[in-house]
């Protein structure tokens, strides 16, 4: 069961959306104005053209993960707020004690804490291919050719960035929560874990 939350996770949070970056380049490179140009284009796609790009698609979506998680604490923050509290100096704990803490003392806690991640990191990649999209649609929109369209779908996905931002923000702050009322009610603040600094 582990290994399948892995693989859907790796699937949907780094495969998607690099697939989707993929197919934004290909928009500009190939012009594509149609579903039906599409539908064309990957019905001549083999299996090892498939593993191929599936294999660049993940391989952007990890490369875009940390661009997503920027956007995310800068733009997401400042739009829908942040109120998480930096007490790492008050209780002398840092994020990556917390961690530890909740990795040995509660591990039930501790899996709801990687699934809150989890969603936070698909949401934030998805994001910025959502972003990406929506620059390609409109630069396309430029191009004179059924206009319409392309201003339709740029400002769909702009919708879908603002609510994956939303989607994003809110993961990390039940995460947080989740990490701050566990060690909280369990009285884990002076628990024999070392804090090591990277």
């Amino acid at each position: 069961m582990k290994e399948l939350v892995q693989y859907a996770f790796d699937f949907f949070g780094y495969v998607i959306p690099g697939l989707f970056v993929i197919f934004s380049i290909c928009i500009i490179a190939i012009p594509l104005d149609s579903f039906e140009q599409v539908i064309e284009l990957t019905s001549n796609f083999e299996i090892g053209m498939t593993t191929v790009l599936i294999v660049v698609a993940y391989v952007i979506g990890f490369c875009i993960y940390p661009i997503g998680r920027m956007l995310y604490k800068t733009l997401g923050f400042k739009l829908f707020g942040n109120r998480i509290v930096n007490n790492s100096k008050k209780s002398g704990l840092s994020v990556p004690a917390k961690y530890a803490l909740l990795r040995h003392y509660s591990p039930i806690n501790f899996k709801y804490v990687e699934s809150w991640n989890i969603y936070c990191a698909m949401s934030h990649n998805l994001m910025v291919a959502c972003l990406v999209y929506s620059l390609v649609a409109i630069i396309r929109a430029f191009e004179g050719i059924n206009v319409v369209f392309w201003i339709g779908t740029a400002v769909f996905s702009l919708l879908l960035f603002l609510i994956l931002t939303h989607r994003a923000v809110t993961y990390f702050h039940w995460a947080a929560d989740d990490i701050n009322a566990t060690i909280s009610s369990l009285n884990l603040e002076g628990s024999p874990v070392k804090d090591t600094k990277m």
